[in-house]
């Protein structure tokens, strides 16, 4: 009875001793990222029949040391956490740019109005030096803040690419890691048969994971051996098993500051991934480039090339102040940008449509030519239009109509399966600047007498009429087809990015409540409670207590039989 008595109280004296260091353990992981809490689950020894009376039990045993982990709750916490992440930095991104179109001090509102009221100025006194001059001055504050505020957008964009190039970079260094640990944990679950877990290394790949999600929405699916594969996009794996494909960073062939994703899969190719993501910061960057930033700087280019044509036009039908013919007043708004796929043969030449200003639209186009017809792609939503060489010049079929440019072939000839990205007000805010430098040259006046039809020789310094119509164009509607002014079209698109930005700020707000719940009902499941381990630190300790006791009885129960045998 003696040596049962102790084999009964060894078992708990070491059952305890587990316990304890487990408890230890929690408590010192209490403020580790992405600890579970462990358990010891303990169980009853086989028990030893004897006869009469019968079973007699045989203490305690460890069968395992298991985490508490709830799968549902920690994919909740995932998806949780890549839609806030998203949201988040689509509402940050989102701010920045609705700062710098709404402030009146930087914003293109009151530099317009600012040079239109210097037209009106010299139409008041056409022969005015000074009031030429301020004209002048308005002009290049107003193309220098075209200017700035692309610069802004650059600045920006540089923004995106940078957290695209380190969320890509971050999200390989990650991968990596959970393949690797998918690898230790297979290895150490072999060790037992599969029946114990490698706890701690199940919580840092989980952490990994959780990583992940922050950057980009992944799926988590169960594999062979205690592994898992990481899925990404439209089915793409990340992580397979202990293998893990790689994220790459390539140019867009059409502009090499527009950053696409692919990856590399096996057998040395790269698939273009970069529509398929979803959630996580790299996502939100990326949402905000397309849905905001490209817009906006298309947007203000459209204004920039309007502004410039329109003044250039009406401008070049005047005269100055020495009876010359008007120039140019804006340059820089010529040539339209075009970019031909890495693999055409042929050219195009594209230009604006002086006769066609209001047409001009903020969007870039893809001339696809195939079978000897060319078609012409809005790349905004998609809609196309064909188009036919009619002596060079492709032309559309009424009541289709280009977006103010002409496209005319050039040498070589385009021929099947070539492809190019016309980019019509991209760089146009960029590019606009004041020619005229010198007062005496801005081109007041007509050359016609109060008739209209008499031809005068010489300068007319008192006339303002042609100063009257370059004024008019502030109150123009000569863009969105002839249904809106500059300022309508600046006014909308702050509008729609004011609109954008509110609505990111209610999403990143209802995403933030849902990963603080999912965040709470993890803890509830998996994180560690201090005053709970505090009372299983007590508790365990009475046990551990109690099972030496158990010991001490014992032995002072063998020293009464050697005592009794003397």
């Amino acid at each position: 009875m003696g040596m049962g008595i102790l084999e009964t109280a060894v078992t708990g004296l070491i059952a305890f001793q587990k316990t304890l260091a487990t408890t230890s353990h929690n408590i010192a992981n209490v403020n580790t990222e992405g600890y579970s809490r462990q358990r010891v689950e303990l169980a009853t020894m086989p028990e030893t029949f004897i006869g009469s009376p019968g079973f007699i039990g045989n203490g305690v045993s460890v069968e395992n040391i298991t985490r508490s982990y709830d799968q549902f709750i920690s994919t909740q916490l995932r998806t949780s956490t890549s839609a806030f992440n998203d949201a988040d930095r689509y509402r940050s991104l989102a701010s920045q740019v609705d700062n710098i179109l709404a402030d009146p001090t930087t914003g293109m509102t009151p530099a317009l109005k600012d040079f239109f009221n210097a037209v009106n100025e010299l139409a008041d006194d056409p022969s005015s030096i000074p009031a030429r001059q301020v004209l002048l001055s308005e002009a290049q504050i107003m193309t220098q803040r075209f200017g700035t505020m692309q610069q802004r957008f650059v600045e920006m964009r540089e923004q995106v690419n940078q957290d695209i190039i380190v969320a890509v970079e971050d999200i390989n260094s990650y991968s990596s890691l959970i393949a690797e640990i998918n690898v230790k944990i297979a290895t150490e679950q072999g060790r037992t048969g599969g029946i114990q877990m490698p706890n701690d290394l199940l919580d840092e790949r989980d952490r990994l994971i959780a990583k992940l999600s922050e950057l980009v929405d992944v799926s988590v699916i169960p594999s062979n051996h205690g592994m898992v594969n990481v899925v990404i996009g439209q089915g793409q794996s990340l992580v397979l098993d202990g293998n893990a494909n790689s994220f790459v960073v390539q140019n867009a062939d059409h502009d090499p500051t527009h950053l696409e994703i692919g990856m590399n899969i096996p057998g040395g190719t790269i698939q273009m991934i970069t529509h398929q993501l979803s959630g996580g910061s790299l996502t939100g960057a990326m949402r905000f480039r397309d849905e905001m930033l490209d817009p906006a700087q298309q947007t203000l280019g459209a204004i920039a090339a309007s502004v410039a044509l329109e003044f250039n036009a009406v401008h070049a039908t005047g005269f100055d102040l020495q009876g010359n013919a008007g120039q140019l007043f804006f340059g820089g708004i010529n040539d339209v940008a075009v970019v031909a796929d890495p693999a055409a043969v042929g050219a195009i030449t594209a230009v604006y449509d002086s006769s066609n200003i209001s047409a001009l639209d903020s969007s870039d186009y893809r001339l696809d030519v195939g079978a000897g017809a060319y078609t012409l792609t809005r790349l905004n939503d998609n809609s196309s239009i064909s188009l036919t060489d009619v002596a060079g010049v492709l032309t559309p079929t009424a009541p289709d109509e280009l977006p103010g440019i002409v496209l005319t072939l050039d040498v070589p000839a385009p021929v099947d399966g070539d492809s190019f990205i016309i980019r019509p007000t991209y760089f146009a805010a960029q590019n606009i600047e004041t020619l005229i430098s010198d007062p005496d040259e801005i081109a007041a006046a007509t050359n016609l007498d109060v008739d209209g039809v008499t031809v005068i020789d010489g300068a007319m310094p008192g006339d303002n009429r042609n100063a009257l119509l370059l004024a008019e164009l502030e109150n123009k509607l000569g863009m969105l087809g002839g249904n809106a002014t500059f300022n309508d079209v600046y006014g909308q698109m702050i509008s729609e990015i004011a609109t954008l930005s509110h609505a990111a700020n209610v999403s990143a707000s209802a995403q933030e409540t849902l990963l603080v719940n999912a965040k709470e009902s993890w803890a509830e499941v998996s994180g560690v409670n201090l005053d709970e381990e505090a009372a299983n630190l007590v508790k365990f300790q009475q046990s551990y207590q109690a099972a030496a006791q158990v010991i001490s009885v014992t032995n002072t129960l063998f020293d009464s039989l050697l005592a009794g045998l003397r």
